[in-house]
């Protein structure tokens, strides 16, 4: 059986199928797609996002999220439990199951070799399995409310919309938490976008706790600036 083959047959046509499409909208990477294409679309998703928003809002919050070394703490348990809820043939997800349990890491220094440790959860790096698993992952992290925005790529969201950030940030927290991956504050960002017709001073503005405020934001190895300006360096 051809591993890589079945994944497309199986795995990647779950994420457009009609049902399950949903919860797949906001993920941009990571789909059966090139990393270019991928970069591309997460920037053209977020900037439609924006423009639609400011067409009715005088500024919006961009908020960075990063979750530490998200794909060594994805939990084998949480992700195969995701992956019963779609139909896929019984073999393959047997298959995926098997491919996960009892695996063990031993480290070799010095001549001196370690005891074996269970690995209960990480996707497997280099593997046609990984990227995928992580999508399935995150298909069920979604903003609480319908006026605010995510955009998924990676182990990096972008939260587009102002209204009711602390519980959309304890929202993500708790999913996070329950899925063993940790939302790193100090390395997330948060930018407020404005048309530059109606710049001002945001100073005084609302500050989402604990989360950096900057001008402008590197978005992919893109630098955008709080007036949605490209800047080059």
């Amino acid at each position: 059986m051809s591993l890589y083959k079945d994944e497309k047959a199986f795995l990647y046509p779950v994420i457009t199928h009609p049902n399950h499409s949903h919860l797949f909208e906001d993920q941009c990477a990571f789909r059966l797609t090139s990393s270019t294409t991928s970069t591309t679309a997460t920037m053209i998703y977020l900037l439609q996002k924006l423009t639609e928003l400011l067409q009715i809002h005088d500024y919006v919050h961009v908020i960075a999220l990063d979750f530490s070394k998200a794909f060594d703490s994805v939990r084998h348990h949480s992700f195969v439990s995701k992956l019963a809820d779609f139909a896929l043939p019984d073999y393959l997800h047997n298959w995926i199951v098997h491919n996960l349990s009892s695996r063990h890491h031993q480290t070799k220094l010095s001549g001196e070799v370690s005891s074996m440790l269970a690995i209960n959860s990480s996707i497997i790096q280099g593997s046609a399995l990984g990227p995928v698993e992580y999508v399935f992952t995150a298909s069920d992290l979604h903003t609480v409310f319908p006026t605010n925005y995510l955009c998924k790529y990676a182990d990096d969201t972008y939260n587009t919309n102002t209204q009711l950030i602390p519980h959309e940030l304890q929202h993500i927290s708790e999913w996070a938490s329950a899925n063993d991956l940790n939302l790193n504050k100090a390395k997330s960002q948060e930018m407020i976008v404005c048309l530059p017709r109606k710049r001002r001073n945001f100073a005084n503005l609302f500050t989402t706790i604990g989360i950096n405020r900057v001008d402008k934001l590197k978005i992919l190895g893109v630098t955008v600036s709080n007036t949605l300006t490209f800047i080059t360096t």
